[in-house]
């Protein structure tokens, strides 16, 4: 098993400091277009790729179930994930619905939105525990579960969760990306990731399973 840091930014450095701090003999592979392995030789058992994220996650061989994915690239690395293992697939128009379906709504282009529980700057080493950070209040109905019930006429809706790997930063297997992969069924979907308090959600038009 190996930790995949899907993008290199801020939050992928983040991530991979954190790791390596964590767990400093696992095996951690970076992805991103404009890294180069000079940028992270002074990392033991850190490996980089230039390359596409979404593209290596649905095509390299050497990629496994258990691998755990750390999706840091600046769009819905689940929904991208899910649009390129279908036929035609396209994003679609967010439905009105999507407004009132989390808090403090947050529209990233015509097919995105982000919802979050706070409406305040949340520390970027939150342990997610069942009392708030900042506030003390207690969390109460985690995101993911108010997004798994959320009905959309004319829309299938998918959830992903994220789950907390250290303070602050979050993923899930491989193998539930591909099974979220396979579950997409033709025709209209909602593709949501989300962990306790924030969460990413995509509309997306896909074909059959490539």
């Amino acid at each position: 098993m190996k930790y995949v840091i899907a993008g290199y930014g801020h939050f992928g450095r983040l991530g991979l400091k954190r790791l390596q701090s964590a767990f400093p003999d696992a095996s951690i592979l970076v992805i991103d277009p404009k890294i180069f392995d000079r940028e992270i030789m002074d990392y033991a058992g850190v490996t980089a790729i230039q390359a596409d994220a979404v593209s290596v996650l649905v095509n390299s061989p050497e990629l496994e179930e258990e691998d755990i994915i750390l999706p840091m690239v600046p769009f819905h690395l689940a929904a991208a994930y899910v649009s390129e293992r279908r036929i035609s697939a396209r994003t679609a128009e967010l439905p009105a619905a999507v407004w009132d379906a989390g808090p403090n709504p947050v529209r990233i282009n015509e097919s995105t939105i982000a919802y979050s529980k706070a409406d305040f700057l949340c520390p970027d080493d939150c342990p997610e525990d069942d009392l708030c950070t900042v506030t003390g209040q207690p969390r109460n109905e985690p995101l993911y579960a108010l997004l798994e019930r959320l009905v959309v006429s004319g829309f299938e809706v998918h959830v992903q969760r994220s789950w907390q790997l250290l303070p602050g930063i979050g993923g899930y297997r491989l193998g539930e990306l591909r099974d979220l992969a396979q579950r997409v069924k033709p025709g209209a979907s909602l593709i949501a990731t989300a962990c306790k308090c924030h969460g990413i959600l995509t509309a997306v038009e896909a074909g059959e399973t490539v």
